[in-house]
């Protein structure tokens, strides 16, 4: 049975992001933040490479940085599936993320392979103008 999701105001915005990972092996970040409190919907993660035995995990940090209390690890261990493999995390619940707070991001580089990876993140209710 599939979960609906329903939003009663506002629209959806989505952003694009990308990581730069090189061929050291490490972790490598890219912090989400919003000035204004967000619902994020759901990430699309789309590795331009494969390296075989590489993670990422994406967590929710209760300040701008990404260094402080994790409030929520809302995906780990999530391998690089192959070159433009796109993954999406769909969530079930809208992850609300407050103008203090942050998502971060991180690719945990095993194989030693340089790459970009590109996130799509999906903000519920936030207004951007032109």
């Amino acid at each position: 049975m599939a979960l609906h999701k329903q939003v009663k105001v506002g629209g959806g915005y989505y952003k694009g992001y990308r990581t730069v990972v090189s061929s050291a092996s490490g972790n490598y970040t890219t912090i989400i933040t919003n000035t204004s409190g967000v619902a994020i919907n759901g990430i699309s993660i789309t590795p331009d490479d494969y390296g075989a035995g590489d993670t990422m995990k994406l967590e929710h940090f209760n300040d701008v940085s990404g260094t402080g209390k994790i409030m929520a690890i809302l995906a780990e261990d999530i391998h690089n599936v192959g070159a433009n493999s796109a993954i999406l995390l769909d969530f079930p619940a809208m992850e609300l993320v407050n103008s203090t707070e942050s998502i971060k991001f991180t690719y945990i580089n095993t194989a030693s392979v340089a790459m970009n990876v590109y996130l799509i993140a999906e903000f519920i209710g936030i207004k951007k103008t032109a």
